[in-house]
């Protein structure tokens, strides 16, 4: 739902240090009318008043409908997130969505949820709406964290296995203490062991381990079609090597598509599409006669390592419109000079006329040209 709705705090705690678990109710009886996974855009003001828009998941079933809860992560330096973490009772906000298609389908196969982090609000939400329904497929959950302080979730995880023979999870830390009697490493170091037949992964958390679990999972033989992904970010925060992710990229893509796009609010009039169009060119060398078309606006949430990136120089996006390069412009070295934008493969530069409704130019490599 694009158009902005509104809601009222009805709670909130820390669960972890930086973590706060806020709980609002949509106003005027109406009902947010999400599926687990998905996330809502919360509008937000910044101290200096500038409204930002950042993305959140629902981290509650559809059965607390119309009360839903978020877990915000308090971000150094982050407008939305200090503006979540001084929300009091009472306050209103307003909000789009819910937004998102990581959601599970209504099917028999049993379900590898792997998550980072904060991405337990939208795993731990799909563990709990999977459980109130009456199926017999198994439920898997894990969870890496970094220490014992970040653990926020486990009393709720438990009670759930507790209850549901079908569901089971593990806690990973990656630099736990020495009395912890749980997962050690990365939890991509416990997913090997999750590999079988006729089931579906669920990947949320830092583009690092999506990007290590679907090799793990691609090695073993797992379909494309059975893993199902949904990026966290945290600004700053270094993915994978920009030579690695090429060449993934060029595996996943076929050949000759270099991908540019603009970040473009809704209703955005046209000329000031082009102009960003124009000058996210020009940095990278390139003419309007290089590109053409390929589809109307998706949401950023579609285009993976746009909103981390987004994240990373402080700009939000809600949309893209993805163009592809064309003859001569979709060359090795072009490609190469569009990746070389950032350190992800996915470029963000701000437009020099500064227009609200276009608030940044992307290039994104999506693969490369035969030689």
């Amino acid at each position: 739902m694009s158009t902005p709705r509104q809601a009222v705090v009805i709670g909130g705690d820390i669960v972890a240090p930086g973590v706060r678990r806020l709980r609002l109710r949509v106003r005027d009886g109406d009902r947010l009318g999400h599926r687990a996974g998905q996330y809502v855009l919360l509008h937000a003001r910044a101290a200096d008043g500038t409204l930002v828009k950042r993305a959140y998941s629902i981290a509650s079933p559809p059965r607390e409908d119309p009360c839903f809860e978020l877990c915000v992560r308090l971000i150094p330096g982050g407008a939305a997130s200090a503006f979540v973490h001084a929300l009091r009772p009472g306050a209103e906000v307003s909000f789009t969505g819910p937004w998102g298609k990581f959601v599970v389908d209504d099917e028999t196969r049993d379900l590898v949820l792997v998550a980072t982090g904060s991405a337990i609000s939208c795993t731990g939400a799909i563990v709990e709406d999977e459980l109130d329904r009456p199926r017999a497929r198994r439920v898997h959950l894990l969870w890496g964290l970094r220490s014992e302080r970040d653990i926020h979730h486990a009393a709720r995880l438990e009670e759930l296995a507790a209850a549901h023979s079908r569901f089971w999870y593990r806690i990973m830390l990656s630099r736990p203490g020495p009395a912890w009697g749980g997962g050690r490493g990365r939890v991509t170091d416990a997913l090997p062991a999750e590999i079988r037949p006729d089931t579906l992964y669920y990947l949320a958390g830092n583009g690092a381990m999506i990007a290590d679990a679907e090799d793990i999972l691609t090695t073993a033989g797992v379909p494309a079609t059975a893993v199902r992904k949904e990026v966290f970010f945290t600004p700053g925060q270094v993915r994978v090597p920009l030579r690695e992710r090429q060449a993934r990229a060029a595996n996943r893509h076929r050949p000759g598509r270099a991908v540019v796009g603009v970040a473009l609010h809704a209703g955005t009039p046209a000329r000031e599409v082009i102009a960003a169009i124009d000058e996210a060119l020009a940095r990278a060398g390139l003419r309007a006669s290089d590109v053409r078309n390929l589809a109307a606006p998706a949401k950023a949430s579609d285009e993976p390592g746009l909103l981390e990136a987004s994240a990373r120089l402080g700009l939000p996006v809600e949309f893209y419109l993805p163009v592809e390069l064309e003859g001569s412009a979709a060359s090795p070295s072009t490609c190469e000079r569009l990746a070389c934008l950032s350190a992800g493969g996915t470029a963000l530069i701000a437009p020099k006329h500064k227009t609200p409704a276009v608030t940044v130019a992307i290039a994104a490599v999506s693969g490369r040209a035969s030689p």
